[in-house]
């Protein structure tokens, strides 16, 4: 049976859940709340915010964009609640993400920081074809997926 996961629009109804929803304790040094990721979504034009729904519960968030320094897009945020980890739900969401980011935004690359010691990031992200560029930010290393041949 098919992964029923879609990205909803953050909205009245949904945010305050959203801000609800925590990471496991051992990836909680890894990513920044969904309230504060919400706060900072206020100051990113062009960025998305979404939920992440499994039929109908809200069990992650996304936010992604255009990077106001580089033009380039960017997934800031990808989150799955952790009662709701490891059913795959974080990959489903991931490839929302992608057809969205390629298809609305047409977007040759889509990239994302990974921090070296997220081990359960790393791993999803680079089985749906995320690739180290060779840079870093602070403490997390680049990653980009091409969307198109004109990368």
């Amino acid at each position: 049976m098919p992964m029923r996961v879609r990205l909803a629009d953050l909205c009245r109804e949904t945010w305050e859940e959203v801000a609800e929803l925590t990471v496991a304790d051992d990836q909680r040094d890894f990513i920044a709340s969904n309230l504060y990721s919400i706060a900072e979504s206020r100051f990113l034009p062009g960025f998305v915010t979404r939920a992440v729904m499994h039929d109908v519960r809200t069990v992650g968030f996304a936010m992604y964009g255009p990077d106001p320094d580089d033009g380039r897009m960017w997934l800031y945020r990808l989150m799955i609640d952790k009662a709701y980890q490891g059913k795959g739900l974080g990959r489903a969401a991931l490839q929302q993400v992608v057809a969205h980011v390629r298809d609305e935004f047409d977007a040759p690359v889509l990239r994302l920081g990974v921090h070296a010691d997220n081990a359960a990031a790393w791993a999803l992200y680079t089985s749906a074809g995320f690739a180290p560029i060779g840079k870093a930010l602070g403490d997390e290393e680049i990653l980009e997926l091409r969307l198109s041949t004109e990368a």
